[in-house]
């Protein structure tokens, strides 16, 4: 239930006319260029683990994770796979698109060596796990959409209970509903042992999963290690990368008026509204350093769903000043219950420095790994530092030891 890769790169031959290959083949002249996807790699996914693979598009992370499941093989170097693997790489890989969804799951099954009852028994709790209907499974699968493409796929992969799931990008495609159930399906997995190795761009999803992740970048990886640390990293390369953008950064967001109308209409827990509240009133402009602050967060629920509320400060340039949310509180069951919920958190003395902030609100499921609603770079405020001459963004408790 493990992968292993020793010295393993791929390389793609990229010719810059169709006729260019018979011309090397006939004058033993080479008339390519050569594209290396993946650069020599070694990693080894214990047995067990939850493995995250980030970076940005174009960074190898497909090709490792193809590699990882054997649909493609490497140039040079060494696989070595043990279990019994389920992939999910891209939409519709493996489906013949004339065949019917239910078709193309007993083709699932025989590749996967089943026959007789374990085929059908394979192929019910498939049909049965992507929710589709039954008029649905009997078409051809060219006419599904993306979500119906990624509900199958996914029922097709999880249905044999793998050893090892490698999951590429697709739960950013369907519905809440079928998300969070695809979600809960890997959390399954991972408590019965399953090895994990997980592939998004989503970092909060990343964080909550892996132990251990890998940043890929330009084929070559560029950190190993604890989530947290690699994640860091690569937020830090993504600030710098786009750091031209800052000065276009909006100085005003969208009020807070305009939540309930710009959410999606299927989220079971919607934002109404976020205001801020201090002693001069609601929502005021300025805020003083050290003055105390109220953040007050209204939700509607429209069934009886448990979920978690999170909040992060954001200066305008997105970066994260501070964030939390109710699932981190010891004790502290998820909220339910269909009708107006309202969340107050109260920050004594807020040791924001001067500077502009704007609030970024989001609804989780009970996991706290599915955003439900989220409510970004709202209810901009001021904060000025009249009382103190420190800089930075936050004043941190001190004390001088020494002056001599």
């Amino acid at each position: 239930m493990s992968i292993a890769f020793k010295d393993v790169e791929k390389r793609y031959a990229v010719y810059a006319r169709p006729h260019d290959r018979l011309w090397e083949l006939l004058t033993r002249r080479q008339r390519h260029q050569v594209h290396v996807a993946l650069a020599k790699t070694n990693l080894e996914i214990r047995a067990g683990e939850t493995f995250g693979l980030i970076g940005e598009n174009g960074a190898g992370k497909s090709t490792l994770l193809k590699i990882a499941a054997g649909t493609i093989q490497p140039t040079q170097g060494t696989v070595t796979r043990q279990g019994r693997i389920a992939a999910l790489l891209e939409l519709g890989a493996g489906f013949h698109p004339e065949e019917s969804g239910c078709d193309n799951i007993r083709f699932m099954a025989a590749l996967h060596g089943l026959e007789g009852e374990a085929a059908e028994d394979f192929a019910e709790r498939a049909m049965a796990f992507s929710e589709l209907s039954a008029d649905t499974l009997r078409r051809p699968v060219k006419t599904y959409s993306s979500g119906m493409f990624m509900r199958l796929a996914f029922a097709a992969a999880t249905a044999i209970d793998p050893q090892v799931l490698i999951v590429d990008e697709a739960l950013s495609v369907g519905d809440l509903h079928f998300q969070k159930k695809s979600l809960n399906r890997i959390l399954q997995l991972r408590e019965r042992g399953a090895t994990v190795l997980f592939c998004s761009h989503n970092l909060y999803q990343v964080r909550s999963l892996c132990e251990r992740a890998a940043w890929m970048h330009q084929g070559r990886m560029l950190e190993l290690g604890a989530t947290e640390g690699v994640a860091t990293a690569y937020e830090a390369h993504e600030r710098r990368r786009y750091a031209h953008l800052r000065e276009n950064a909006p100085a005003t967001a969208r009020p807070s008026a305009a939540l309930a109308a710009d959410t999606a209409a299927t989220a079971p827990v919607k934002i109404m509204q976020v205001s801020t509240e201090t002693s001069d009133g609601v929502n005021p402009a300025q805020v003083d350093s050290f003055q105390d602050l109220t953040l007050r967060i209204e939700l509607e629920a429209y069934a009886d769903t448990p979920f978690h509320v999170g909040f992060s400060i954001v200066r305008p340039d997105k970066d994260n000043v501070f964030g939390s949310s109710t699932q981190f509180l010891e004790n502290q069951p998820a909220l339910r219950g269909a009708g107006t919920h309202v969340v107050r958190v109260r920050f004594a003395r807020l040791p924001l420095l001067s500077g502009e902030y704007l609030w970024s609100v989001y609804t989780l499921d009970d996991t706290g790994l599915q955003v439900l609603d989220m409510a970004e770079l709202v209810q901009p405020f001021t904060v000025l530092n009249q009382s103190r001459r420190e800089v930075g963004l936050v004043w941190l408790e001190h004390e001088w030891l020494q002056i001599e």
